[in-house]
């Protein structure tokens, strides 16, 4: 990590004037109240009078004293000058005397600066270290804040090489700590799997990482295949199962931008834990953002599979309402000849069928029967056409969200139970290590009382009170209700061949 990030013109501008102050900074640092025009006018000499004037301004101006206090901006000079009835001339040669020194020990302490000691050096180390750790902020804006807080605490700003390699070991440690904490996150196989990813095998031309960070583009049941197939690569690293927790999300999602944006032989370039570290990151961060697509996509490709059946059905009906039309009409021209001739007492029902042509009755009412809908009737039939779309990614949905779902209605079967909990009837499929060690402590009974307290009250907190547990599986919970819907329409599909 480079110690000097500044440029040279910033280096140049840092603890000095780089344009005339205007009015309102002047009025700001350089306007001397009663006790400061008297502490001036106890300097022997107009020369130095002017000099610790100008000096008291320049500390509170630029957190700092000068080498040269006669580098200041006339205007400076003709200010603090007019304040005190003296003539701006008399500051000439302030720069050479010695009682400079003096004045700016008198100044310190007068107006409660402090010098840049091991204390102050230490204080603003753990200040710094605390945003690099947290953050991932610049070195540039680092220096600024830090700039800042010194100004703000009033402590004299020390040299800019001071900062620069204070602020540079700061973000370093920061750094090292990050990459050692995520590389000691997997086991000794999975950090093997993980270096494996950024190695070009042989006979194709890009890595793992360049396939698994790339989105499907194309929204057809292939994508959701490949975005199935992506999620299930990803998750298979095991990053769910590393407590992460220390680490913050912003660092974190700083590697994982890293990894997604920056070629894979430069991820291989990376020395020391960074590589580890950024793959880690990757493969804890990504299967999240992976399961989103997944969904995404699907539900793109079911919205247009659904709209498009809808739409053929629509077509469909209209292009047999003739047949329908005409159909109902003959089944309605016999039934008045049969009600006719029910209504007569005289009349002779069987010799009215008799005489009836029933033929085109009967091809009417096989026309309805072929043709009429079920009041609730909707796409069904088309949609279990498209069965054979849907098929190519069924394969890809994981029925493991089960576990959750036995969780629910676990949860919902405690409403209004007296009796204890006991362990076998808690579905523990679904809880995490940690989650575990809660649920289950030995030789102690919380999870009776925690489970029956979330589960008492409306049905709201109860669903509330399992979440915590639920989550992990939330994504093989859809995959569950997928295949479930995608059976149904399997098995209307089957009934209507």
């Amino acid at each position: 990590m480079p110690t000097n990030f500044l440029s040279e013109e910033q280096r140049k501008r840092f603890g000095r004037f780089t344009e005339d102050p205007d009015e309102g900074q002047l009025a700001g640092s350089f306007l001397l109240d009663q006790t400061a025009r008297r502490r001036a006018m106890a300097a022997r000499g107009a020369r130095n009078r002017i000099g610790w004037a100008v000096q008291l301004g320049t500390i509170r101006y630029l957190g700092t004293f000068l080498n040269n206090p006669e580098e200041v901006p006339s205007v400076v000079v003709a200010y603090v000058a007019e304040q005190l009835g003296l003539e701006p001339g008399a500051f000439a040669d302030y720069g050479t005397a010695e009682a400079r020194w003096d004045h700016q020990e008198q100044i310190r302490e007068g107006y409660g600066y402090t010098k840049f000691d091991f204390d102050q050096w230490f204080a603003l180390a753990r200040w710094l270290y605390q945003r690099a750790w947290i953050g991932n902020e610049r070195p540039t804006l680092l220096f600024d804040l830090a700039t800042k807080r010194l100004v703000d605490k009033k402590v004299v700003l020390p040299g800019v090489a001071v900062l620069e390699r204070l602020i540079s070991g700061t973000r370093e440690r920061a750094e090292k700590r990050l990459w050692a904490t995520l590389a000691a996150a997997p086991t000794t196989e999975q950090a093997e799997q993980l270096q494996q990813l950024v190695v070009v095998p042989t006979g194709k031309r890009l890595s793992e990482l360049d396939r698994l960070r790339r989105s499907p583009r194309d929204i057809s049941a292939r994508g959701v295949g490949k975005a199935l197939e992506r999620y299930e690569s990803l998750h298979a690293f095991g990053g769910h199962a590393w407590n992460l927790d220390a680490i913050p999300p912003g660092r974190l999602q700083a590697l994982v931008r890293f990894a997604k944006a920056a070629r894979a032989q430069a991820v291989s370039d990376l020395r020391g834990d960074r590589r580890l570290a950024t793959l880690v990151a990757f493969a804890a961060v990504m299967p999240q953002l992976a399961a989103d697509v997944a969904i995404e996509v699907f539900d793109l490709v079911m919205g247009d599979i659904i709209r498009s059946s809808a739409a053929k059905m629509t077509k469909q009906r209209l292009r047999t309402l003739n047949d329908l039309d005409a159909a109902a009409i003959e089944l309605h021209t016999a039934w008045l000849a049969i009600c006719a001739t029910a209504a007569d007492p005289e009349g002779d029902l069987r010799a009215t069928l008799d005489s009836m042509d029933v033929g085109p009755v009967r091809a009417a009412a096989d026309t309805v029967k072929l043709l009429a809908q079920q009041p609730d009737d909707g796409a069904e039939q088309m949609l279990a056409a498209r069965y054979n779309t849907i098929a190519r990614f069924l394969p890809g949905l994981s029925p493991a969200g089960e576990p959750v779902l036995d969780a629910i209605d676990f949860v919902k079967s405690l409403k209004g139970r007296r009796r204890p909990i006991q362990a076998w009837e808690v579905p523990a499929k679904v809880l995490t290590t940690a989650w575990r060690r809660l649920v289950f402590p030995p030789g102690r009974h919380a999870a009776s009382c925690w489970l029956v307290r979330g589960s008492r009250g409306t049905t709201g907190n109860a669903a509330h009170s399992v979440v915590p547990f639920l989550l992990p599986s939330v994504l093989e919970a859809v995959g569950t209700f997928i295949t479930k819907v995608v059976s149904s329409v399997s098995q209307a599909r089957t009934a209507s061949m």
